[in-house]
């Protein structure tokens, strides 16, 4: 038996994409309350104010993912346009540690930044900003203590680079980082949503002939994972 409708068919991707926006709306709410509440009990080490920055955590990553599926959403049917500005890297990094320091703070993560203040490129700042703030809420899962930032240029791309002193990334995301991550592990529960989108990032800045990248190790700095976006 088929049903059929005499209405305006009604494209399922577009409702999904209408209903992730409300989601997210609703989302950044409760994030912002989290943060009066944090700032207020900013002295308290209590255990219950360790309870809600690890909640403000959770809410604020799954309010990224939200922001990458619409972004993924417009960028898929040609509905975003690319915002192509001439940006100094360092403010770009001091805008990401501002939104995290609640975070690193209550989790002692010790944070290491190398980027010369000189350093200007051109990007759309935010999806750039997306995707690094992506990894670096990743990189709070394996890190033990260090996360470290880096930029610089070389052979015409800038290179940004986030790091941590953690056991270095599993295999399966080593894989996703090599086919820029479009694979998904029903087996390990990786979308594979971060590296996704922030390989389509990459491939959104070119120049000439030439797209971005990413790049996926386990030879930082620390030993552990290593990060890497790259852009022309």
């Amino acid at each position: 038996m088929s049903i059929e409708s005499d209405g305006p068919q009604i494209e399922f991707s577009s409702i999904l994409a209408s209903s992730v926006h409300e989601m997210k709306n609703s989302l950044s709410m409760l994030i912002n309350y989290l943060d009066s509440v944090i700032e207020h009990f900013e002295q308290d080490k209590s255990s219950e104010v360790k309870l809600l920055s690890q909640l403000q955590y959770n809410a604020k990553h799954v309010n990224n993912n939200l922001m990458q599926l619409l972004a993924l959403y417009r960028l898929e049917n040609a509905m975003y346009s690319l915002n192509l500005g001439y940006n100094p890297i360092v403010e770009l990094v001091e805008d990401l540690i501002a939104q995290n320091k609640t975070l690193m703070d209550y989790k002692g993560i010790t944070l290491d930044v190398d980027i010369d203040n000189d350093l200007y490129w051109f990007f759309d700042k935010d999806l750039l900003g997306g995707s690094l703030n992506s990894i670096i809420n990743n990189s709070f899962k394996y890190t033990k203590d260090l996360i470290r930032i880096s930029a610089y240029e070389a052979d015409g791309y800038l290179n940004i680079c986030i790091e941590d002193n953690g056991t270095g990334y599993p295999e399966h995301m080593l894989q996703d980082g090599k086919n820029q991550g479009k694979s998904i592990s029903f087996k390990t529960g990786n979308t594979g949503l971060g590296l996704y989108f922030s390989s389509m990032v990459a491939r959104c800045h070119k120049n000439r002939e030439r797209e971005g990248f990413i790049t996926l190790n386990n030879s930082g700095t620390y030993g552990g994972g290593c990060f890497c976006i790259s852009l022309p």
